[in-house]
């Protein structure tokens, strides 16, 4: 975001195009680059609200998918098929209610940032209690083959966190996407093609690694 005062292309352009947050294009731009969502798949959108990754990827996915998001508050935007809704904290999910909604996912990506409290080692703390839950939520939920993209505060507990995706992940990498500001700290990390035994082609539709 630029500074107060100075027009923002990106929120501009998501206007202009039916989005409900700037957001979006971060998640286009690591789509375009990492190729995370095709048609027919089952998405997981931790964080959801206000809806901008939800509204991208249910056009991506298209009618045979499922884009299902969690929030503590519901987003800003119309719940039609194919995307639905559960209230939760990412920090106790229900676990049971999900599988409720698909019994595993091709993709979970999560949003989630902390409300920042100025200071910076208590920020960076708190991102990655919410990456770390993300992640725990991917291992529980994501089948073996699918894709994992968390927001997280570079800071020097980063490398931990980086080392245990790549537990789970055959790859990961770490992305600052247009739209990220240049001076912000905020980066995510790709985990790509989690690992464990791939089902059989015919339970696995839309993703392909």
């Amino acid at each position: 975001m630029p500074r107060p005062g100075v027009p923002d292309p990106y929120r501009r352009r998501a206007r202009e195009a039916g989005y409900v947050s700037r957001a979006v294009f971060k998640l286009k731009a690591m789509d375009a680059r990492f190729h995370l969502v095709r048609r027919g798949q089952r998405v997981l959108d931790l964080g959801c609200s206000p809806g901008s990754w939800l509204q991208y990827l249910g056009e991506r996915v298209g009618p045979q998918g499922l884009v299902l998001g969690v929030d503590v508050k519901p987003p800003a935007v119309s719940l039609k098929p194919p995307l639905d809704f559960l209230a939760g904290d990412v920090q106790s999910l229900d676990l049971a209610a999900l599988r409720e909604k698909a019994p595993s996912f091709d993709l979970v990506v999560s949003d989630l940032a902390p409300a920042t409290s100025g200071i910076r080692e208590v920020d960076e703390s708190r991102s990655l209690a919410l990456a770390r839950a993300a992640l725990a939520a991917a291992r529980q939920l994501l089948r073996p083959g699918g894709h994992f993209l968390v927001k997280v505060f570079e800071g020097p507990d980063l490398p931990q966190l980086v080392a245990e995706v790549g537990q789970v992940f055959a790859e990961v990498h770490r992305a600052k996407p247009a739209g990220s500001r240049a001076a912000s700290r905020e980066l995510y990390l790709v985990g790509l093609k989690k690992k464990g035994a791939p089902p059989p082609p015919d339970q696995n539709p839309g993703q392909h690694g």
